[in-house]
């Protein structure tokens, strides 16, 4: 009989300590999630401003004809085409700039755009960024 109640004390034991740390597992795998989730985004839209800049140190091209259709066919391939990011090329207008000058392509996205789960604690009040800059290419 004493040998029942001490095997009977420790299962409760067991189930009381799996009730303390399977929460935090719990929250420590969707957090892990979260963060891949969002580090692949961010490396999409990294890949979406290289191929902009890529294209914007062309000569003779334009932003509006050449540049921003090849970033929004990238974002948009990646499932984010209706993410209301947003894409700035400094200088506004790359054929101004003589060769070997830096064309930057930056895009940002609402970090809550993109989010595939919200979880308490974690704040989706910032953005995902991504930014390249390239020499102009040319005479």
């Amino acid at each position: 009989m004493v040998r029942t109640r001490k095997t009977n004390r420790r299962r409760g034991v067991v189930a009381v300590e799996a009730a303390i740390i399977f929460p935090i597992l719990i929250l420590l795998t969707l957090g892990g999630i979260k963060f891949g989730w969002l580090f692949l985004k961010a490396q999409q839209i990294t890949n979406a401003a290289r191929t902009g800049a890529r294209i914007a140190i062309l000569p003779g091209v334009t932003v509006a004809d050449d540049v921003l259709p090849a970033v929004n066919s990238l974002m948009t391939s990646a499932g984010m085409g209706g993410s209301d990011y947003t894409v700035t090329v400094t200088p506004g207008d790359p054929s101004m700039v003589e060769s070997g000058g830096a064309v930057t392509v930056r895009i940002t996205v609402p970090a809550a755009n993109v989010n595939i789960m919200p979880l308490p604690g974690f704040s989706d009040d910032w953005n995902l960024q991504g930014s390249v800059t390239m020499a102009k290419e040319g005479p």
